[in-house]
C-alpha cells in the first residue's frame, strides 16, 4: 500500500426590531454568497514535506452528507482530517456494500487484509501502535490514518479514494452536488431577498405612523 514514510416606545421598538431583522437579512445573503463562492475555489496543491519532516496544515474539517432521497436507504458520510489523524466514516444501505467492496479492493489491493466473514479489515502497525485502520462491515465503513507515520503519497491515495467512496455512497457525482449547492444558495438568497422587501414595507408603515403620531 505504499504506506510508510521515505523519512419606540412600541413605534421605536418595532422600527428598531425591523431595522435588525433587514441587517440579518443581509448577513443570511452574504453568508450564503461567501460560503458559495469558497466551495468553489479550488484548494492550492500540498507541497510535498521534507524528509523526516511532518505536514502541519493547522486546519480541521468535517463534511457530512445525507441521502434523503429514499428515507429507507439514507446514507451518511463524514471526512474529518486535523494536522495528526485522517478519518472516513460512513453508513449505508446494504445494498451499496458490495460496490464499496470493489473500490477498496481496487484502490488497497490485498496487502495487509483480513478477511472475517463479512468483514474486510486492513491495518498497518508501527512498533506495535496502529497506525492505519480501515474496516469494512455489511453497510458500515470507518477508516482511521495516523499521519505522522504516513507517507504524502499514500495520504494522497486515501484522500482520493475517500471521494470516490463519498460520491458512491450519498449516489452523487462532483458536478450534481455543485449543482445541489448553487440551486441551494440561489433559494436562500431569493428568500431572504423577501423577506428583505417585507421588511422594508414593514419599516416604511413604522416612519409613516410615527411621523403622523407626531402630527397628532
Amino acid at each position: 500500500m505504499n504506506f510508510k514514510k521515505s523519512k419606540n416606545v412600541d413605534q421605536s421598538i418595532r422600527i428598531i426590531d425591523v431595522k435588525r431583522t433587514v441587517c440579518l437579512m443581509f448577513m443570511m445573503a452574504l453568508c450564503s454568497t461567501l460560503s458559495l463562492n469558497a466551495q468553489r475555489t479550488p484548494e492550492p496543491p500540498t507541497p510535498p514535506k521534507a524528509p523526516g519532516t511532518n505536514s502541519s496544515s493547522g486546519t480541521s474539517y468535517s463534511i457530512t452528507i445525507e441521502n434523503d432521497d429514499d428515507k429507507q436507504h439514507n446514507s451518511s458520510v463524514s471526512i474529518s482530517e486535523s494536522d495528526d489523524t485522517y478519518k472516513f466514516r460512513a453508513s449505508y444501505h446494504k445494498s451499496k456494500n458490495q460496490g464499496v467492496k470493489q473500490i477498496l479492493l481496487e484502490k488497497l489491493g490485498r496487502e495487509g487484509l483480513k478477511v472475517n466473514g463479512n468483514t474486510y479489515l486492513w491495518s498497518e502497525s508501527e512498533n506495535g501502535d496502529e497506525v492505519f485502520e480501515c474496516k469494512l462491515t455489511s453497510g458500515k465503513l470507518r477508516i482511521y490514518l495516523d499521519l505522522e507515520s504516513s507517507s504524502d503519497k499514500f495520504l494522497a491515495k486515501l484522500k482520493n479514494m475517500g471521494q470516490d467512496l463519498k460520491y458512491y455512497i450519498s449516489g452523487s457525482s462532483k458536478e450534481e452536488e455543485q449543482a445541489k449547492k448553487v440551486e441551494r444558495a440561489k433559494r436562500d438568497m431569493e428568500r431572504a431577498q423577501r423577506d428583505l422587501e417585507r421588511a422594508q414595507r414593514d419599516l416604511e408603515r413604522s416612519k409613516r405612523a410615527a411621523e403622523r403620531a407626531k402630527k397628532n
